[in-house]
C-alpha cells in the first residue's frame, strides 16, 4: 500500500538478490492463483445468475471483483517492481496505479463488511428484510462499498508522483513535507480498511449468533411441546427444511472469510504501522518483507472459501473444470437452490 513512502529495498543498491527473487516467485504465484480462483468463481457466478438470483451471490460477484483488482493493480504492479527495481511508465501511470491498489484494499474489506451487514438485516430482521425493497438494500449495501472504495482512495493520486529519488533516477514515490503526516496517513488507513470494518463485522456477528441462539433455544421449546414438525410445506405438499439451516450455514461462511481477512490483514498494517511509527525499522529484513505480502492471500482464499459453503457452485465448479455440460443436473441444481439460501 505505502510501500513507496517508507524505505523498501528497491532503492536500497545492497538489496538482498535472494530475498527479492523469493518475493518475485511468491508474488507470482499470489497472482496466478487469484487471478485463476476468482476467474473460476466469478464464471460460475455469472452463469447461474442468468438462471436463480441468490442474494449472496451477488455479494460473492462483487467481492470477486474486488479480489481481481487486487491482484491486476496490486499484486501485478508490485510484482513488476521488484523484478525491475522500479516502476516504469509516466506519471499519470504511477498515479493511476498507486490509486487503483487502494481501491482493491477498500473494495475486498467494504464488500465483507457488506456482506455481513447484509446477513445482519436478514437474520435479526427477519420480517423487514423479506419486505420488497430487501434487493434494493442489497444494491444499496454494494453501490456504497464500491463508491467508498473509490472515494477513500483519492488521497493516492495526489501523494504519489514519479519522483527523483537520486540523480537521474525516477520512481513511483509519495511525498510528505512532514514525517508526522505519514504516521497520521497510514494510522488513517489502517483505522479505515482494517480497524473500522472489523469492529463493525464484529458488532454484526455477535448481534447474529445471539440471535441465533434465541431462535434455537425458541425451537427447542417448541419440540418439547406438543406441536407440529419442525418443517414447511409447499403449495404440492412437498416438505422442505426451515431456512435455519442454511442460515447458519452462511453465518459460517462469513465468519471463515471474516476470520481469514484478519489473519491476512492484521500482520500487514501491523508492519505498516511499525515502519511508520519506528524511527529505524527494520524494512529489508526478510520476516518484514514477506509480512508485507501476506495481505495478498487473503484475495486467493475467498472464492474458495466460499465454494467450499456452496454445495452447488462447488458442484458447477468441478463440471466447469472438467469441462461438462450440466445439461441434466442444472434443473436439479437450480430448484434445490429455491428451497435454500444458496
Amino acid at each position: 500500500m505505502m510501500s513507496s513512502v517508507i524505505q523498501s529495498e528497491s532503492s536500497n543498491p545492497q538489496r538482498d538478490v535472494v530475498l527479492a527473487t523469493a518475493k518475485v516467485l511468491l508474488l507470482a504465484v499470489v497472482l496466478v492463483t487469484t487471478l485463476l480462483g476468482n476467474g473460476l468463481v466469478l464464471a460460475v457466478l455469472l452463469r447461474r445468475k442468468r438462471c436463480h438470483s441468490n442474494p449472496l451471490h451477488q455479494f460473492m460477484i462483487n467481492l470477486c471483483v474486488a479480489d481481481l483488482v487486487v491482484a491486476l493493480f496490486q499484486v501485478l504492479p508490485q510484482l513488476v517492481w521488484d523484478a525491475e527495481g522500479l516502476l516504469p511508465g509516466p506519471d499519470c501511470v504511477c498515479r493511476m496505479v498507486k490509486y487503483l491498489q487502494v481501491v482493491g484494499m477498500f473494495a475486498s474489506s467494504y464488500m465483507i463488511v457488506a456482506m455481513t451487514m447484509d446477513r445482519h438485516y436478514a437474520i435479526c430482521c427477519p420480517l423487514q428484510a423479506h419486505r420488497s425493497l430487501t434487493t434494493r438494500r442489497r444494491k444499496y449495501f454494494i453501490l456504497m462499498a464500491w463508491s467508498l472504495s473509490l472515494v477513500l482512495s483519492l488521497p493516492q493520486v495526489f501523494i504519489f508522483s514519479r519522483s527523483e529519488v537520486s540523480p537521474g533516477v525516477y520512481e513511483c514515490w509519495g511525498t510528505f513535507e512532514k514525517f508526522w503526516v505519514l504516521r497520521a496517513y497510514v494510522t488513517w488507513m489502517t483505522l479505515v480498511i482494517f480497524i473500522l470494518p472489523v469492529l463493525i463485522i464484529i458488532v454484526c456477528q455477535v448481534r447474529i449468533f445471539r440471535e441465533i441462539h434465541s431462535n434455537l433455544c425458541l425451537r427447542s421449546e417448541r419440540r418439547t411441546s406438543p406441536s407440529g414438525p419442525d418443517v414447511l410445506r409447499t403449495s404440492g405438499g412437498k416438505s422442505v427444511l426451515t431456512p435455519s439451516a442454511a442460515m447458519s450455514k452462511t453465518v459460517r461462511m462469513t465468519l471463515v472469510i471474516v476470520l481469514f481477512y484478519s489473519v491476512c490483514w492484521a500482520p500487514f498494517f501491523i508492519v505498516q504501522l511499525w515502519a511508520a511509527w519506528d524511527p529505524h525499522p527494520p524494512v529489508n529484513g526478510a520476516a518484514f518483507t514477506l509480512l508485507m505480502l501476506l495481505a495478498s492471500l487473503n484475495s486467493i482464499t475467498n472464492p474458495w472459501i466460499y465454494s467450499s459453503f456452496s454445495s452447488s457452485v462447488s458442484l458447477e465448479l468441478r463440471l466447469l473444470l472438467l469441462c461438462s455440460r450440466p445439461l441434466q443436473r442444472h434443473s436439479s441444481i437450480t430448484s434445490s437452490t429455491h428451497t435454500s439460501i444458496y
